[in-house]
């Protein structure tokens, strides 16, 4: 959707008068104070190179960092451009602007593209899911320029759900997506407890392994891996039977698969023969129990 012709009204503005766009907050992560530093000293060298956007009532579309980065600098005004073609700074071209200014300016992590990605798809008008330009959630990614399809802008969007102190936990590094969608498919009230779990967390990894969000690194006890191996052929086995030929093809790290197969199968073997032994002793046992019962039956009889 092109922008409306823009209006130029360039004029300078007191920044006192200038008011933090509502997405702005809601959307991208707080600059560091290390890039402001740097934005404020390339202000200071070489002036204000792009005049700052801003709605009829002074809240800011394109510039939140300049405006941070000319405080810092103790500015009093800045040259800014008076958008009269955007009254209502919640309006989808005031937010696809901001996103916009955004993207081409930062480098966004994964989960604020995904808060562009929500925001541009709340904001479309009218809100379908494909038209005769192709699907909209593909044509909103190729928007934010990140390589990524639809599918997977989906995929982010889901962790959205999430509360946001625990979203920033993903980008600082200290969860990963992968972690954060398990937590987000556990029941409301098992949520509840890890969130509060990570709130207070000194070591996080020990609450995940704690909740089984990642699996202990406490060796497993052989009877462990026997179940799991077990487990693994009851839910695999009739797939597998089914399409054989599709093992063919596969290929073992650091090992040649037909010697390892041959290992697997010599182990399987004594372990099933080991398996009908202890079998036979146990129907034996319960034959030589009842014939005992059987016996004190008869006795208990013949007394009578």
């Amino acid at each position: 959707m092109p922008l409306p012709s823009i209006r130029e009204n360039k004029q300078q503005v007191p920044l006192s008068w200038l008011k933090r766009h509502p997405n702005q907050d809601a959307i991208f992560s707080e600059t560091p104070k290390s890039e402001l530093d740097e934005l404020a000293e390339d202000i200071s060298q070489r002036g204000l190179q792009e005049a700052i956007h801003v709605c009829p009532d002074g809240t800011i579309i394109r510039g939140h960092r300049r405006v941070a980065a000319v405080k810092h600098l103790g500015w009093e005004k800045i040259e800014a451009v008076v958008r009269h073609d955007i009254d209502d700074p919640c309006s989808s071209a005031a937010i696809e602007d901001l996103i916009n200014d955004n993207v081409m300016r930062r480098q966004l992590d994964d989960l604020e593209l995904a808060r562009c990605y929500q925001a541009m798809k709340a904001a479309s008008s009218p809100r379908v899911i494909s038209d005769r330009y192709g699907d909209l959630r593909d044509r909103l990614a190729a928007r934010l320029n990140c390589g990524k399809s639809g599918r997977s802008m989906d995929r982010l969007e889901r962790l959205l759900q999430l509360p946001r102190d625990i979203q920033d936990l993903i980008t600082r590094n200290k969860l990963n997506k992968h972690q954060a969608e398990k937590i987000r498919r556990l029941s409301r009230k098992r949520q509840q407890e890890v969130f509060e779990a990570l709130r207070t967390a000194e070591n996080i990894p020990d609450v995940l392994r704690s909740f089984g969000i990642i699996k202990s690194n406490k060796p497993r006890t052989p009877t462990e891996l026997g179940e799991e191996l077990l487990g693994f052929f009851n839910r695999n086995l009739p797939a597998v039977r089914t399409n054989i030929e599709s093992l063919d093809r596969l290929q073992v790290r650091g090992r040649d698969v037909v010697e390892l197969l041959d290992d697997a199968t010599k182990f399987m073997t004594a372990w099933t023969e080991r398996k009908r032994k202890l079998k036979q002793k146990d129907i034996k046992e319960i034959q030589s129990t009842v014939k005992r019962r059987s016996k004190l039956d008869n006795l208990s009889g013949n007394a009578r």
